[in-house]
């Protein structure tokens, strides 16, 4: 590993593992909310989307930069990227464009349960799992690999954080749809009169 590819990884190693600390002490401190962010004002925001961006960009340079250390044989790994990609890209951009780019954010807005929101509570994330793998994939790096899977990991984790925090919001409309849509995907469940 080169002195780049050491710093460009060291930085993706520490923001995913702050941002992962600051979920986990969201989920378990009663007094500590970092996501999601209790402002746009906030430090909690700030904190969050910067290294976000950087790690949103910053795994697919690090894969590029390690590109074909994974090892995974050529055609398969591309065309499944290629799957993956195709599903999720517009999955997760209809997703934006329906919750809005200041819900996207963690900032308060609508309730949306229609659309892509009548098959997952948490379509972007969903998606954005998705383009995780695919990017591991394209780039077949295993450093691209060790920063995607905590990644993920936070994906996994967030809506736990996020589900209180839309209950106070939306109440008794909130609770019915999470009875009703699954967590990550699935078929809508019909309710029982």
């Amino acid at each position: 590993m080169n002195g780049v590819m050491l710093v460009h990884f060291s930085i993706l190693c520490s923001a995913i593992a702050l941002n992962l600390l600051a979920l986990l002490l969201t989920l378990t401190v009663k007094n500590i909310q970092v996501w999601p962010p209790p402002g746009k004002n906030s430090w909690q925001f700030w904190f969050t989307w910067v290294s976000f961006g950087y790690l949103m960009v910053g795994i697919p340079v690090l894969g590029i930069l390690d590109y074909g250390s994974l090892g995974l044989p050529d055609t398969p790994r591309f065309i499944s990227a290629v799957i993956l990609f195709l599903i999720a890209l517009p999955g997760g951009l209809a997703a934006i464009r329906q919750l809005s780019f200041q819900q996207t954010v963690g900032l308060k807005g609508e309730f949306i349960s229609n659309g892509v929101y009548s098959y997952s509570r948490n379509p972007q994330y969903v998606t954005h799992i998705v383009l995780i793998a695919a990017v591991v994939l394209t780039t077949n790096s295993i450093l691209a690999l060790y920063i995607g899977v905590p990644y993920a990991l936070w994906f996994i984790l967030a809506p736990f954080s996020e589900e209180p925090w839309l209950k106070k919001q939306f109440g008794e409309t909130y609770t019915t749809y999470c009875r009703r849509v699954p967590r990550f995907f699935g078929l809508p469940k019909k309710e029982r009169k």
